[in-house]
């Protein structure tokens, strides 16, 4: 991919995205933490110097600041550590809260930024609003792994049963995105509409170009080993994903093409499926074996912080998690679900990390 267009899907995630400090109603569970309040700084501030490269650093405030470097890469570095909500990030564990019981068989959900949150309920997907109504939108049967939106209003999902991702129009319309595939599993949009994705069956982490070709990224045990969920990190230019198996969530490096992904942490006795970032680049994933969710907090290259932290547990199963986006949703709490069909809010008091969103509802 060309320098020029890494700069330009950056910046469209990390300003064309609704802004990740408003939120709806659904959601506000109770937590047994203090809740993290904003602090000064915090914003982003962006600059183009020589070489066209971005240098991305952590500095007072814990806003980002972005600005072209010599070199042509992309650099994360850490300027005067975290201040702010992000320094202030309750500890856990918080007490879920049910939001809806419906979406038996649905092991990912998507919100489309405008009011909806997309699952699948039977053979159909189903769109579900912050008052609890729901709406057929697309037919779908048959197994559906991850389900994400891409900025152009698509919605994208994974089938593996077909070896294929498959794209549905703004209006229920579903087409085949990708096929020839192994186990297709999670999927991340980027700002540029790639679809980066695990394809678990067959030790992949691969890229889904928006022409429907396939770059693959990494692959081969044990470094890529049963892949699962993933999530792109545009300001540290990485990918991270979950070898679900082994407990392990893993990091791709992106300026470094070739170098195999490196460990990040290992949650003991897991099953880990689902990953998301948050708005101070830290990860939170889903244990699905034992209906957990952990937050790794990570520092400014992507290493993490020390161990993983149990943040909640369930009653019943687990294997996906997304901040609220929307209309009625909460941008600073993770709604988690899964095939069992509940979806929970965990009140984690900070937003996510900027996604592609669709400028219109479906």
């Amino acid at each position: 991919m060309k320098r020029g267009y890494r700069l330009l899907g950056w910046a469209l995630l990390l300003f064309g995205a609704p802004s990740a400090c408003s939120g709806g109603h659904v959601g506000a569970a109770s937590s047994s933490g203090a809740s993290a309040s904003a602090g000064e700084g915090g914003g982003a501030a962006t600059g183009t110097g020589e070489g066209g490269g971005a240098a991305t650093g952590t500095g007072e405030g814990g806003g980002a600041a972005v600005g072209a470097g010599e070199g042509g890469g992309v650099a994360v570095g850490a300027g005067a550590g975290p201040s702010g909500e992000c320094a202030a990030l309750a500890p856990g564990p918080f007490e879920p809260a049910l939001v809806t019981d419906g979406f038996i068989g649905s092991e990912d959900f998507a919100f489309d930024g405008r009011g909806y949150l997309v699952a699948k309920q039977g053979p159909n997907l189903v769109r579900f609003d912050a008052t609890g109504r729901t709406s057929n939108f697309a037919s779908l049967p048959g197994a559906v792994l991850g389900l994400r939106y891409r900025p152009d209003g698509t919605l994208v999902a994974a089938r593996p049963e077909l070896g294929a991702v498959v794209q549905i129009s703004a209006t229920g319309m579903v087409d085949d995105y990708v096929t020839g595939l192994t186990d297709p599993n999670g999927l991340a949009p980027d700002a540029l509409g790639n679809v980066w994705a695990t394809d678990l069956a067959g030790d992949r982490v691969i890229r889904l170009n928006p022409d429907a070709t396939i770059d693959e990224i990494a692959s081969g045990a044990p470094e890529v080993s049963e892949p699962n969920g993933i999530v792109f990190d545009p300001a540290r230019w990485a990918v991270f994903y979950t070898n679900s198996s082994a407990g392990e969530i893993r990091k791709i490096d992106l300026n470094n093409p070739g170098e195999p992904p490196s460990l990040v942490v290992t949650v003991a006795s897991s099953v880990l499926d689902g990953l998301v970032l948050d708005t101070c680049g830290h990860l939170y994933t889903v244990d699905d074996e034992n209906r957990t969710l952990y937050r790794v907090r990570l520092d400014a290259g992507g290493a993490a912080l020390g161990e993983a932290e149990l943040l909640a547990r369930f009653p019943t199963g687990v294997a996906n998690a997304q901040f609220g986006a929307g209309p009625g949703f909460d941008a600073r709490t993770l709604y988690v679900g899964g095939a069992a069909g509940s979806i929970y809010a965990v009140a984690v008091g900070i937003a996510g990390a900027p996604v592609p969103a669709p400028q219109e509802a479906p």
